[in-house]
């Protein structure tokens, strides 16, 4: 249910069901088109119960179902009989635009990496906005136009709800139904909601490409330094085994890695000692703007980030490393596998060393029986 042609055709599905249901409200009840309109709707929503039910039967913990799907389950709730005999709960086809910005935000990676720091606060924001006014627009014309001179087309909700949203009250005229009045006040609350979002959201944006900026790093004027590839609870010990090294200790180190925030350190000495670059380590743009040309140690960790298996753990790490060794044969590059069998790819490459982590975690254990009191 993940498939990038899967989502686009739920995706495109959602967005005809909304503009469907725009167009089957704001048409008189006793139009000829609106039947048309309920049989195209009843085939939509029937759509999403399959689609909701093939998720409920492979969902591994039904209460995170119903976590995340509760609102596109009251979306298809006027498909029941009981339902439709009240139009204005028709509306609530609307939530089903909320699960646009899930489909955009699933491919965030796309977008640069300043606007992916803050894509779901932005993909929320214009979500609630479309809603509101969507909802604003439809509603009032649903309570409204039967017995207000002001409310007769979709044309004079949308701009109702737009002058409402954006002014805080009711504009040009206060509602006459109670119906009406709850669209309105619902639209004058979502005021105070989205602009305290979009206003959080600008502000951690702009403290954020601050912050960007404050920490440019000039990485040319990096020579003879160490490249470590990727980052787990190793990397820290291996800046701290560098920093008691005497020849070692002032050799400057980047870490090339793909991260939101620079992780944290329990020695925070060790930091000061490191430069982070966020990106992907096997990318030949990423080895060339951390220097891997003048570079004199290259350590490749294990990356077993975003749910990756060993396998694809390992076969990043071989391709970073000979991606190392192809731009600066001079380089020495040592590499951490997790399966031994993958070693004769850098023996073919001409990687200076590696180690098979759970090996030495092997071996090490060995000794220590062996030897009692050699590690305490």
């Amino acid at each position: 249910m993940q498939l990038p042609i899967v989502n686009i055709t739920i995706g495109i599905i959602i967005i005809l069901s909304v503009i469907l249901t725009i167009v089957e409200l704001s048409i008189p009840e006793k139009s000829p088109y609106l039947l048309i309109c309920n049989t195209f709707s009843k085939i939509f929503t029937i759509l999403f119960v399959i689609e909701l039910s093939f998720r409920f039967i492979v969902a591994p913990n039904k209460k995170v179902y119903f976590q995340e799907y509760w609102l596109d389950i009251l979306a298809i709730l006027p498909l029941l009989r009981v339902f439709r005999t009240i139009r204005a709960l028709q509306l609530l086809r609307l939530l089903r635009i909320l699960r646009l910005p899930v489909f955009f935000n699933r491919y965030a990676s796309t977008f640069p990496y300043i606007l992916q720091r803050g894509i779901k606060e932005y993909l929320v924001v214009v979500g609630l906005l479309l809603l509101t006014i969507l909802f604003g627009s439809v509603g009032i014309l649903v309570f409204e136009s039967s017995n207000n001179p002001n409310f007769t087309s979709l044309e004079e909700g949308f701009w109702f709800s737009v002058y409402s949203l954006f002014a805080g009250e009711p504009i040009p005229t206060q509602p006459s139904s109670l119906g009406g009045k709850i669209v309105g006040v619902f639209v004058m609350f979502m005021n105070v909601t989205i602009f305290a979002m979009f206003t959080g959201t600008v502000s951690a944006f702009m403290v954020d490409r601050i912050r960007r900026e404050d920490d440019i790093v000039d990485w040319e004027s990096f020579s003879n330094h160490t490249i470590i590839c990727g980052w787990n609870r190793k990397a820290e010990i291996i800046v701290r085994e560098f920093k008691a090294a005497g020849k070692s200790a002032g050799i400057p180190i980047i870490v090339i890695a793909e991260f939101d925030d620079e992780p944290n350190f329990i020695a925070p000495d060790l930091k000061s000692r490191i430069q982070f670059l966020k990106d992907d380590f096997t990318k030949v743009t990423a080895l060339e703007k951390a220097g891997i040309s003048r570079a004199e140690t290259c350590i490749i960790l294990c990356d077993k980030t975003h749910g990756r298996s060993d396998q694809d753990a390992d076969a990043r790490t071989i391709l970073a490393a000979l991606t190392a060794e192809k731009l600066n044969p001079n380089v020495y590059t040592c590499a951490e596998l997790l399966n031994r069998e993958y070693g004769s790819h850098l023996d073919l490459g001409h990687v200076n060393d590696y180690i098979v982590s759970r090996e030495q975690s092997g071996f090490l254990l060995a000794q220590a029986a062996l030897n009692r009191g050699l590690m305490g």
